[in-house]
């Protein structure tokens, strides 16, 4: 299936057969079947193959996605061997994206595959400060990339600083993958909020992330999924007012004039432009008023 919006990506460790199924079901846009951090180093055979074995039950309900391990690892390369000739999935996540070339090298896997099959999109997944830096380098890679993951766990423990509530010392991380995701038309997707089970501060860590950008989160538990496809889809209320924004400057369009006024706030180019890409957000998640 082709990829559609990407509000919630759920992860499932690649060991865990009992709960494909289940993360599927849970409602997300994405089921992320994981091969590295999920999976003890002697465990890695076994959840490639249980992986493999899955994707080959047709599944439309939800994009299947799978995180490899890092290029140029053992593991990496064993990974690309089954994957580039195996099918079932609509895209893999690449860890530790530090540049253009471990996408680059990834494509090139996957065209000299036998038979030779499409290169997959390509998610790339920062989460070391090089990675980081190199953000639109990495947006700019010569294959598809549909998303851009930040990983807040690896990158806060290679600065040795702890995660916080607030998120502050996430800033500068979140704004870089999300103007590197934008300069590309692709989309920003927030690190996961790992205390399971506050959905209240999971809802607060949502707002914050959408308001810089970002067009989804990473999940770990299918209860986060419902609170995060709820905040990052627009609301009814942005809907109508969007809506209200672009007729107002059509009418004053109409009669001569390139600026007008909505509710004593001056309307402009800019203004109507954000007011169309948001209810373009609303209609690829299924949100029609």
């Amino acid at each position: 299936m082709a990829l559609g919006p990407l509000r919630s990506i759920l992860f499932v460790p690649g060991t865990r057969q009992d709960r494909f199924a289940k993360a599927m079901a849970a409602g997300a846009d994405a089921v992320v079947f994981d091969l590295e951090d999920g999976v003890a180093a002697d465990q890695k055979p076994r959840a490639r193959a249980l992986v493999a074995a899955f994707l080959q039950t047709p599944d439309a309900r939800t994009a299947r996605l799978v995180r490899l391990n890092a290029v140029g690892t053992p593991e990496g390369d064993e990974d690309l061997a089954l994957f580039s000739t195996a099918g079932g999935f609509d895209a893999v996540v690449l860890p530790k994206v530090e540049s253009p070339a471990a996408i680059e090298r990834v494509a090139r896997a996957f065209a000299a595959s036998a038979p030779p099959r499409a290169v997959p999109p390509i998610v790339p997944l920062l989460e070391t400060p090089r990675g980081v830096l190199h953000a639109e380098a990495v947006a700019n890679a010569q294959a598809e990339v549909p998303a851009i993951l930040l990983g807040a766990e690896d990158l806060t423990a290679r600065l040795a600083i702890p995660r916080t509530l607030d998120g502050e010392e996430l800033l500068f991380a979140r704004s870089q993958v999300v103007l590197a995701a934008a300069s590309v038309g692709a989309d920003a997707i927030d690190a996961v909020f790992t205390a399971i089970g506050d959905l209240a501060a999971l809802r607060r860590d949502c707002a914050r992330g959408r308001a810089l950008g970002f067009r989804g989160k990473i999940a770990i538990h299918p209860s986060h999924v419902p609170v995060i496809n709820e905040v990052f889809s627009p609301s009814a209320a942005e809907v109508e007012q969007a809506r209200r924004v672009i007729d107002a400057f059509e009418a004053a369009r109409a009669g001569g004039e390139g600026v007008t006024t909505l509710d004593d706030e001056m309307i402009e180019r800019p203004v109507v432009e954000r007011a169309r890409r948001l209810l373009q957000l609303a209609d690829r998640c299924g949100v029609r008023l």
